[in-house]
């Protein structure tokens, strides 16, 4: 079908749902995909090649970015000093998004079940 409106939900299988992450769309490196994690799952660290976007369909997430070594105040170049050595925390809730340059370490945890797009480009 060429246009289609759809539910975030119908992008996920069953209902006893675990780690799901789907592929929608995929243009010239530009990605598109629906992740759902269930509370407590993680995607473990690993750098984004891309300008990022995720915004948060249900659920809440915690993205942590981990310090910079070459940053001058060793966390991410925004001149604070953070307070503990697991680096920059950010919460994302329902209907929120949050952007972030390429080339970011990141991890992300599922504070509820969690459902978001995450747009690459």
């Amino acid at each position: 079908m060429r246009y289609r409106t759809i539910e975030i939900e119908e992008f996920f299988t069953d209902n006893e749902k675990t780690r799901e992450i789907v592929d929608l769309m995929e243009n010239n490196g530009a990605h598109l995909k629906a992740v759902y994690l269930k509370k407590h799952e993680e995607l473990e660290a690993h750098m984004s090649h891309t300008e990022t976007c995720i915004y948060v369909t249900d659920g809440e997430i915690e993205l942590t970015f981990p310090h910079d070594e070459t940053c001058s105040c060793n966390a991410c170049g925004c001149g604070t000093i953070p307070t503990d050595n697991e680096g920059k925390k950010f919460k994302v809730k329902k209907d929120q998004m949050f952007f972030f340059e390429k080339d970011a370490v990141h991890s992300v945890k599922a504070l509820k079940d969690s459902s978001f797009l995450l747009i690459k480009i």
